[in-house]
């Protein structure tokens, strides 16, 4: 892809925080959560960023993602006060 200000190449990359953790757009309740991504001309700085497609794939990373982040109960031998 060719920068559209000054026509030099751009490259792609993900977007993540510095955890390593992908940034991801709110897309409709039925899409869900969609990983970003960034097309940087390192010429000149222009940027874009693009949602992913909606795919199979990006559905099994958010249900993954849904169940490591839901709490665990942990049943206390404790009695209660």
């Amino acid at each position: 892809m060719h920068c559209p200000k000054c026509t030099n190449d751009m490259t792609t990359s993900a977007l993540v925080t510095p955890d390593g953790v992908e940034i991801m757009v709110l897309g409709t309740m039925a899409t869900g959560h969609r990983p970003l991504s960034a097309q940087v001309c390192s010429a000149c700085g222009f940027t874009e960023l693009y949602a992913a497609q909606w795919t199979e794939e990006i559905q099994h990373a958010r249900e993954t993602a849904v169940l490591e982040a839901e709490p665990i109960a942990v049943a206390s031998a404790e009695p209660a006060l």
